[in-house]
């Protein structure tokens, strides 16, 4: 069991990892578009992105452009990664950096 966990682990580092870079690539770079982790589903076959994207009101662009390139991503990734598939995904806002900005915020007022 902790075998898969750690092999789910790699691969959600190395999926974090190669989004990342495919994205700043790919981007216009009127946003700044961060894959924050993966999240594989527990049979592997799907995952979850979450992307945080600076500046916020770019969010809504940003998604619908990361959404539009799944499929080239997953392209990218399979020359990328080794592994005997890649999932599919989804993507998804991270809000935690933005909810931890404003917790420290009202923590020093």
């Amino acid at each position: 069991m902790s075998e898969l966990r750690n092999h789910n682990e790699k691969l959600e580092a190395a999926i974090t990892k190669e989004a990342a870079a495919f994205l700043e690539r790919e981007s216009n770079k009127t946003a700044l578009i961060t894959v924050t982790r993966t999240v594989l589903t527990k049979r592997g076959n799907g995952a979850t992105l979450f992307v945080s994207v600076f500046p916020t009101d770019k969010e809504t662009a940003a998604l619908d452009f990361v959404s539009r390139n799944l499929g080239e991503l997953r392209r990218y990734l399979k020359t990328k990664i080794r592994s005997r598939a890649i999932p599919s995904f989804r993507v998804v806002p991270d809000h935690g950096e933005r909810t931890r900005d404003e917790i420290n915020r009202l923590l020093k007022e």
